[in-house]
């Protein structure tokens, strides 16, 4: 509680990129789009795999794109949906196997060292 008539401080916080692949903006953007293009037809990735150190960034990446880009194969860490049931009829078409309401990770997932070869 502050003390009437004393002003409390706040301190200033420079904002601090994550660690992790050492790319920042633009340069780190294009590092996670060659990432989601090289997902394979038949195989699934998830947000955590395409940035470890910022996994909400490929949905935004993914949601203002104007690139053609495979988005119906991020999922997330579980298997779940972002996009509900486009999603998963697009997966389906691609032969990706599904367990009930999400895909099978355990056959279907590509891991980010997979990818970093591909890309």
């Amino acid at each position: 509680m502050a003390v009437e008539g004393r002003r409390t401080r706040r301190r200033k916080t420079r904002r601090r990129e994550p660690e992790g692949t050492g790319l920042r903006g633009k340069e780190r953007e294009d590092a996670i789009v060659a990432l989601i293009r090289a997902v394979p037809e038949g195989f699934v990735t998830t947000y955590g795999d395409l940035c470890p150190e910022a996994p909400r960034l490929p949905g935004r990446i993914l949601a203002t794109t104007t690139e053609e880009l495979p988005w119906h194969r991020i999922v997330r860490a579980d298997g779940t949906f972002a996009k509900g049931e486009r999603q998963r009829r697009l997966l389906r078409r691609e032969g990706i196997p599904l367990a009930g309401e999400r895909v099978a990770m355990e056959h279907a997932h590509i891991p980010r060292e997979a990818l970093l070869d591909r890309a």
